[in-house]
């Protein structure tokens, strides 16, 4: 039975865009000017509100009854430029939104931006944003130039995350170029389900290829309930085993789920639905679950009511719209 007259929790919102116009620019320049699923944002109606980190955005959430925005720069982020272009850039956002935070301390946290295609120096300004800018994570858009952090090169990044002890926002962007043969082919149906397998899939290579294994206390958040791999985590465990069987490959140490619910966190960012919501708790606990609205690119206000109307126990409410998200990316420091 749904307990809804406990006290009211803040609401905590943990996946919210914003850009820098020089982040823009770059898009805008590699894509030549041309916006698609591909560029990025480098036009369009969500422009001004992803580059409000300040009085505009405050008032929205104040408007629609959010509490606290954990901000990152906006997929594909600096993982499509030059990596020394693509450095320079995530040092600037960093100390952008670093300085909106200082500014806003009550009403933003924010993830870092690092690139990927240069991981040791990536790592070095992951370790500058955390312990001098204040940042409470990364933010790394799925796949960098079509490969993924099962690759070792990658691991600079990844040991730099697990050793400062904070989260990677593991973010949608556009499938990498074999799978958006299929994927992009699909007008309309690109970021309601090309995003979520793209996305789910990397998750799973991370599983499939040691990383936890290596970085045992590695923690993953992936938007969107998990991109659909809650609701498959029994099928992915009943046929894993015999798929190693007939292959013959070694399998991995523990269960595919047990990976899962040990290193990994959802959101509900665009998902803030009864059914699939209420599925998840049961799969994973609600102690594993933040609340998001996917700002700009969702109505805020929309998922806000369709978050407050779901049906929730009072010590569910409390974990998905505050003490999750406090807890992960260490909020109350």
């Amino acid at each position: 039975m749904a307990d809804n007259t406990t006290e009211h929790p803040k609401l905590y919102s943990v996946e919210e865009s914003f850009m820098i116009p020089e982040i823009v620019a770059e898009l805008s320049r590699v894509a030549n000017g041309v916006p698609s699923m591909r560029s990025g944002p480098i036009a369009g109606p969500f422009m001004p509100r992803l580059l409000d980190i300040g009085a505009g955005r405050i008032a929205e959430m104040d408007a629609d009854g959010v509490d606290v925005q954990v901000l990152a720069v906006s997929a594909p982020g600096v993982q499509k430029f030059e990596p020394q272009t693509a450095l320079s850039l995530a040092r600037l956002a960093n100390d952008r939104l670093s300085d909106a935070i200082k500014a806003n301390p009550t009403r933003f946290a924010g993830l870092a931006v690092a690139p990927p295609q240069l991981a040791a120096e990536g790592a070095k300004e992951l370790e500058r944003a955390i312990t001098r800018l204040g940042l409470s994570g990364i933010v790394i858009n799925s796949h960098t130039n079509g490969e993924y952090l099962d690759d070792q090169k990658f691991w600079p990044l990844l040991e730099a995350a697990e050793a400062l002890d904070v989260p990677i926002y593991l973010h949608p962007r556009e499938p990498e170029e074999n799978m958006a043969k299929t994927l992009l082919a699909m007008t309309g149906f690109t970021v309601g389900w090309g995003y979520a397998v793209e996305t789910g899939t990397h998750a799973l290579r991370m599983i499939a290829g040691g990383v936890f294994d290596r970085f045992p206390k590695l923690r993953i958040v992936l938007g969107h309930l998990g991109e659909g791999l809650p609701f498959f985590l029994d099928r992915i465990d009943g046929r894993y085993p015999f798929e190693m069987a007939v292959t013959g490959a070694r399998p991995l140490p523990r269960k595919p789920s047990d990976y899962f619910r040990e290193h990994f966190t959802v959101v509900t960012s665009g998902m803030n639905f009864a059914a699939p919501v209420r599925a998840v708790i049961d799969i994973i606990g609600a102690d594993k679950i933040m609340f998001a609205a996917d700002y700009p690119m969702e109505s805020q206000k929309a998922e806000v009511d369709a978050y407050n109307a779901l049906p929730l126990s009072g010590e569910e409410r409390r974990h998905i719209s505050e003490l999750t998200a406090r807890r992960v990316f260490k909020l109350d420091k």
